[in-house]
């Protein structure tokens, strides 16, 4: 319908276009195009995105005196808000390259919104700051536990803000074991793997991966076996970033244990 409209309207159909431009802020950024030397003699241009693109922002400004009878600010929040939302309706059509879930409504918590809600702390010992959800978040690691056969009286954990920050701490764990571990991990783990390496100055060694994106344990052994002398603490993927890739786990288990890497020289 857009397309014939143009055709047959042109002037209506620019009109139209012009008012459904987003503002400046919140257009997407362009491919940016860097022919290089080869490719520039070739005639040919290699097409990079996000490099070299600075995303702007809105001004925060203070309201005035007289914005309460006015109401300019409300209108003018309501108004950004409204094209954000747009754009991110945009976006999210044509957003590529991350797998993730649209499958979600969080309606029935829009009730709570207006809670400090914190869950500080051990999630097993009540915290003197009463607004929290422990129940629940509680609730989850027994259900996960249930899951992994463990019992409720011999784990321990927590419900982090993202996956990245499961990576950190995870890996923390295994450095405290052991503080001259050797950090593994696919090439195409999370890149919060790596960073955690460089937080925690840990050395770490990328081993590479299967067409399906996961790890390849012939190279995890050969690498093993290079650091023989030094314990091996293992990132273990369940859905890789791009691919959704899953390792072997049982495999890892077998590689470590072939090459004499057993229970007390590795942490998983």
């Amino acid at each position: 319908m857009n397309g014939v409209g143009k055709a047959l309207y042109p002037a209506k159909a620019a009109a139209a276009a012009a008012a459904e431009t987003l503002p400046v802020e919140l257009e997407p950024p362009e491919a940016v195009v860097a022919p290089t030397g080869e490719e520039a003699a070739n005639g040919k241009r290699e097409i990079v995105m996000g490099r070299n693109v600075h995303t702007s922002c809105f001004a925060v400004k203070e309201p005035d005196a007289d914005d309460e009878e006015t109401g300019e600010r409300e209108a003018t929040m309501a108004s950004i808000l409204a094209l954000y939302r747009r754009s991110l309706v945009e976006r999210t059509k044509h957003h590529l390259g991350y797998p993730y879930n649209l499958d979600f409504d969080y309606g029935a918590l829009a009730q709570l919104q207006h809670f400090s809600i914190n869950n500080l702390g051990d999630p097993f010992i009540e915290s003197n700051y009463g607004v929290h959800s422990r129940q629940f978040e509680v609730g989850v690691l027994d259900w996960f536990a249930s899951l992994w056969e463990l019992e409720k009286d011999e784990y321990w954990g927590y419900i982090t803000n993202c996956g990245t920050e499961g990576n950190l701490h995870g890996i923390l764990v295994g450095r405290e074991v052991f503080p001259k571990g050797i950090l593994y991990a696919s090439r195409e783990s999370h890149y919060s793997v790596f960073k955690a390496a460089r937080m925690y100055r840990m050395d770490c060694v990328k081993v590479d991966t299967l067409m399906s994106g996961e790890i390849d344990c012939a190279d995890f052994q050969r690498k093993l076996l290079q650091n023989r002398d030094k314990p091996a603490i293992i990132n273990v993927n369940i859905g890789t970033t791009v691919k959704g890739a899953v390792d072997d786990l049982d495999l890892v288990i077998k590689t470590l244990e072939e090459n004499g890497f057993k229970g007390a020289s590795s942490d998983i």
